[in-house]
């Protein structure tokens, strides 16, 4: 139900395409309300059906046209009820919650490595989060209050990322306090010295932050 709202709301700022719209979620709403390709053009069709979007086709050379969506005064009315309604708690369906959870049935070794990967992965992402939460602090304007309610729902984001590190350094103990390598997998000290002695020392490089999902 939300994703036509949250569609809504970025058709509101202006108008877009549906590969637009994707990469405006993947930049923005994805920590809050992600979306595939396909979900995205079937809500935009329904949308164009009850009235709230219209679409356009723009030509483009050596491609098939663009379809350009517009949100309607109906759309924006739709809109503006959505976040007159209370706010009601979501139902919650959170698979890596769950996983952990059901952790005492998987060996100790199998969780202490996903728990471990899941934190390195957690801490990536508020690194990435609160990048750009200074990036839009850096350039106040005219859009900057407008973006108040955006730089909140990163606080919070990233205050609820570390709530989630400190639950699971302090679970995992004092070893997990840094990152590890290789997802999480952990080697005998043998076996890593071994390892060290075929290779050529290492170049730190950059990793790209990915998004907080998990393989548990």
């Amino acid at each position: 139900m939300s994703l036509r709202f949250a569609l809504l709301g970025l058709l509101a700022v202006e108008p877009a395409s549906g590969y637009d719209l994707k990469r405006a979620i993947d930049r923005s709403t994805y920590f809050i309300w992600n979306a595939t390709g396909p979900q995205i053009y079937n809500t935009l069709h329904k949308l164009r059906d009850e009235g709230y979007v219209t679409s356009q086709s723009l030509p483009q050379v050596g491609k098939p046209d663009k379809q350009i969506h517009t949100i309607t005064p109906s759309g924006r009315t739709a809109l503006q009820g959505f976040m007159s309604e209370p706010i009601r708690a979501s139902v919650t369906r959170d698979e890596v919650l769950l996983r952990i959870f059901l952790g005492n049935f998987a060996s100790k070794d199998t969780m202490r490595r996903e728990l471990v990967a899941y934190l390195d992965r957690i801490r990536s992402e508020r690194a990435y989060l609160e990048t750009t939460k200074a990036r839009v602090e850096a350039h106040p304007g005219k859009k900057h209050e407008a973006r108040r309610y955006q730089l909140l729902s990163l606080r919070l984001k990233v205050a609820q990322y570390r709530a989630m590190e400190q639950e699971l350094t302090t679970f995992l103990g004092t070893d997990a306090a840094a990152p590890t390598r290789n997802g999480g997998k952990s080697e005998s000290p043998d076996k890593a010295k071994a390892k060290r002695g075929r290779q050529a020392p290492e170049r730190p490089t950059r990793r790209r932050a990915g998004k907080a999902g998990s393989r548990l």
